[in-house]
C-alpha cells in the first residue's frame, strides 16, 4: 500500500512528460539530451547561445520569480460548508486565499480546462503593494495577511514610486501567476486582464513571453470615465486597456450580434433575403499576393449569361484581384469556395482611376446569428466607473462597501466573446475584488439560458476600520463578495424581464473553500518533546480538521475537479462515480473492506474494465497483520491502486 501523494503538481515532472510524448527520442537514461533535441529543428529556429546580442525582456528578481513557479504548495483548500449557498446543487466556487498559492493547488484538477480568464490585478500607483515580495513562504506569509499568523491585517511591502524596485517588484508579482494561469487554459481559452498606462507596457512584454506574441489578440479600450481624471500628471485619462491573449491558435474570439445601425447595411434584397456587398478581394493586411500566392488566380465571368467560372472561355472576361495601385492582390476564396458558393458572388462593374472594370463581390446575407468582430474601442455608456459604482450601492442598500469595481456590462461582454452557450465553460478570476465577474456570468447565463460555471478567487484583505464597509460588518474583502453574489443572485431571479425557464434552472448558489496548511501533520524535527511528537505521528492527520477537509485536499492531489460527483456511504465516500473509494475513519475493520470490495463488484458489472483507486487512514488499523488482510482482500476483488494516508 504506497503512501498518498499530498504535492501539489509538479510542473517539472509535468512539462518533462510532454517533451518526452512529443520527442521520445530526446530521452537519454531518463533526462532531456538537449543537442538531440536541436536536431529536430532547423537552424533558423534555433537562438544561437553564442550571441549576446538577442533580444529578451528582464528585470531584477526575475530568475527568482522563476523559481517561485517551480515551488510546490504545501496547502489546501479547507471546504467551509456553514459558509456556502446550495453547496450540493451549485458548480461555482469561491477561494478565500492568495492567488499565487491557490492557483499551485489547482494546477492538478483544472490543467487545460478553464476557458476564460478575467483578471484586474491592483495597479501600480505606488501606494501600499498587499502582495508580498518575500516568496520564501507565501502559505505563511498569507496566514499573516489574514491574522492568522502576526499582526492582524499585516501589509508586509510597500511600493513606494521613489523605489529602485518600483517596476520590478509589480513585475515580479504578476509574472509566477500568468505563468500559473496559463498552464490552467483550455487550448481554446482566452485571457483578459485589465491595466492602466503605469505597467501596460510591461505587461505586454511579460505577456507575449509566456503566451507567445502570436497569441496577442489586441487590446480592448473601454472608456471607463468619459469625463477624464483630473488627478492625472499629464492628460486627463478616461480610458483603461484590456489585453487579450490565447492559449493557442485554437481560441477564437467570438462576434457581437449586430445592432440596428449595423443592420441597414443590408440594405439589398433577392429571393434568399437582405444582403450587403463585400468585396471578395482581401483587404488590409495580408493582401498583396506574395502574402498568399494560391489565393491570386483569375476568375472568368460572362456578362450575358451571368455565370461565373474558373476556366477560361470565349467571350469571358477575365478578372483578376488588382490592388488600388494596380499591383496583384489575393482573393479571400480558394477555388472551392468559389466553385461551391458561387451563387452568393455578383459581378459589377467598378471605377478604378479612369477606367471601369469588373469587381467580384459576395452576398453577405442577413441571418438571425449573424455577428461582428468586437471592436478595440468600447464607448458604452454602462461602462462608466459610476455606473458600476452605482450598480454596487444599490445591491448593498445604498452602502458605499468597495471603492472602485468594474462595470458589470463590461464584464458580460468580455464573457460573450470568449465563452460558449451551452458548454459548462469555467470561468476563473483570482483577483476577484467585488466579485463583479460572479456577478456578470450569472447575469449571461440568465439572458442567453447558458451553463458557464465560476472561480473567484481573492486574498481577505481587512476593510479599513473607520470605513463603510466595516461599518457594515464586512471585516474583509472576501465577505463584501460573497455577500454580493449572494445578493445578485437574488435580484436575477426575480428580474421578470428575463426568460423565466433561464432564471428557474440558474445556478446561483457557490462553494466556499479556504486556503490554509495541509491537513497532514509535518514532523517536527526540532521537538523538544521527541516522545510526545512520536505519539502525535501514529496519527498525522490533524486533531482540528474533519473528514471532509481532508476528502477535499485528496480530490485537490489526486486532480479532481472540486465539484466532482460525491456519495457519502455508511462505510465510505464513493467519488466520480466510483474513481475514488475513500475511508477516513480512525478504525477500520474488514466488515468495511468487504463493502468496498462489494461496491467495485458493483461497478465491474457496469463496465468490466473499470478502474478504481482506494484511500484508507494508514493509522486506522489495530495492527500490521490486519493491514495486511484487508489489502489482500482489495487485491483479490481486482483492486490495484490502494493509498495511504
Amino acid at each position: 500500500m504506497e503512501k498518498f501523494n499530498f504535492e501539489s503538481l509538479d510542473l517539472k515532472k509535468y512539462y518533462f512528460k510532454k517533451i518526452k510524448e512529443l520527442f521520445p527520442e530526446v530521452i537519454v537514461d531518463g533526462r532531456i539530451d538537449f543537442d538531440i533535441l536541436k536536431d529536430f529543428f532547423y537552424s533558423e529556429n534555433i537562438l544561437d547561445e553564442s550571441s549576446n546580442e538577442k533580444y529578451s525582456f528582464t528585470w531584477s528578481g526575475k530568475n527568482n520569480a522563476k523559481k517561485i513557479i517551480k515551488i510546490k504548495s504545501t496547502g489546501t483548500l479547507l471546504p467551509l460548508k456553514n459558509n456556502n449557498l446550495k453547496w450540493e446543487k451549485t458548480s461555482n466556487i469561491y477561494i478565500e486565499g492568495d492567488n499565487l498559492e491557490v492557483l499551485k493547488l489547482l494546477q492538478k484538477s483544472y490543467i487545460n480546462k478553464i476557458k476564460m480568464i478575467y483578471i484586474d490585478p491592483p495597479y501600480n500607483t505606488g501606494k501600499d503593494f498587499v502582495y508580498p515580495d518575500n516568496f520564501k513562504d507565501n502559505l505563511k506569509n498569507y496566514l499573516q495577511i489574514t491574522g492568522q499568523l502576526g499582526e492582524n491585517g499585516q501589509k508586509l511591502s510597500t511600493n513606494s514610486d521613489s523605489s529602485g524596485r518600483y517596476h520590478s517588484d509589480w513585475l515580479n508579482m504578476i509574472y509566477p501567476r500568468l505563468r500559473l494561469a496559463r498552464n490552467l487554459l483550455a487550448d481554446d481559452g482566452i485571457l483578459f486582464i485589465s491595466i492602466d498606462d503605469n505597467e501596460e507596457y510591461n505587461l505586454k512584454k511579460i505577456c507575449n513571453e509566456i503566451f507567445g506574441e502570436n497569441n496577442y489578440l489586441g487590446s480592448i479600450i473601454p472608456i471607463l470615465n468619459p469625463r477624464g481624471s483630473q488627478s492625472s500628471k499629464g492628460l486627463a485619462v478616461n480610458h483603461e486597456y484590456i489585453l487579450v491573449y490565447r492559449k493557442t491558435e485554437k481560441a477564437e474570439l467570438n462576434g457581437f450580434g449586430l445592432t440596428e445601425e449595423q443592420k441597414i447595411e443590408y440594405n439589398k434584397s433577392d429571393d434568399f433575403g437582405n444582403y450587403r456587398e463585400i468585396g471578395l478581394r482581401k483587404r488590409g493586411a495580408d493582401s498583396k499576393r506574395e502574402d498568399s500566392p494560391t489565393m491570386f488566380y483569375p476568375i472568368y465571368y460572362d456578362e450575358i449569361t451571368n455565370d461565373i467560372s474558373l476556366e477560361e472561355k470565349i467571350g469571358y472576361e477575365k478578372i483578376l484581384p488588382k490592388l488600388s495601385d494596380g499591383s496583384d492582390g489575393r482573393w479571400r476564396w480558394g477555388k472551392e469556395k468559389v466553385l461551391k458558393d458561387k451563387n452568393q458572388l455578383l459581378v459589377r462593374l467598378v471605377k478604378r482611376k479612369e477606367n471601369l472594370e469588373f469587381d467580384i463581390f459576395q452576398k453577405d446575407y442577413l441571418t438571425e446569428d449573424k455577428k461582428r468582430k468586437a471592436m478595440s474601442v468600447w464607448l458604452d455608456k454602462e461602462l462608466n466607473n459610476e455606473v458600476a459604482t452605482e450598480m454596487i450601492r444599490n445591491l448593498f442598500d445604498n452602502k458605499k462597501v468597495f471603492d472602485y469595481t468594474k462595470s458589470n456590462f463590461l464584464l458580460l461582454k468580455l464573457l460573450q466573446i470568449s465563452t460558449n452557450l451551452k458548454e459548462g465553460d469555467i470561468i476563473l478570476d483570482f483577483f476577484s475584488g467585488s466579485a463583479t465577474t460572479a456577478h456578470a456570468t450569472m447575469q449571461l447565463n440568465a439572458e442567453d439560458g447558458g451553463n458557464r460555471k465560476y472561480i473567484m478567487v481573492q486574498l481577505p484583505e481587512p476593510t479599513p476600520e473607520n470605513s463603510e464597509a466595516a461599518k457594515a460588518g464586512y471585516k474583509n474583502i472576501c465577505e463584501i463578495g460573497k455577500e454580493r453574489i449572494r445578493r445578485a443572485g437574488e435580484k436575477i431571479k426575480a428580474d421578470e424581464t428575463l426568460p423565466l425557464e433561464n432564471r428557474e434552472k440558474l445556478d446561483t448558489g457557490f462553494k466556499v473553500f479556504k486556503l490554509d496548511t495541509s491537513n497532514i501533520k509535518e514532523w517536527d524535527s526540532e521537538t523538544k518533546d521527541l516522545k510526545q511528537s512520536l505519539f502525535d505521528s501514529v496519527d498525522n492527520i490533524k486533531s482540528d480538521r474533519t473528514s471532509l477537509d481532508v476528502l477535499y485536499e485528496i480530490l485537490l492531489k489526486y486532480g479532481l475537479d472540486l465539484n466532482v460527483p460525491i456519495v457519502e456511504n455508511k462505510d465510505f465516500y464513493s467519488i466520480g462515480g466510483g474513481t475514488l473509494l475513500v475511508n477516513l475513519n480512525k478504525t477500520i475493520t474488514l466488515d468495511v473492506i468487504d463493502s468496498i470490495c462489494k461496491e467495485y463488484k458493483m461497478l465491474l458489472e457496469i463496465d468490466e474494465d473499470y478502474k478504481t483507486t482506494v484511500v484508507l487512514r494508514d493509522s486506522s488499523f489495530k495492527n500490521d497483520i490486519d493491514k495486511t488482510n484487508a489489502i489482500q482482500k482489495l487485491k483479490q476483488a481486482g483492486i490495484k491502486e490502494i493509498r495511504s494516508i
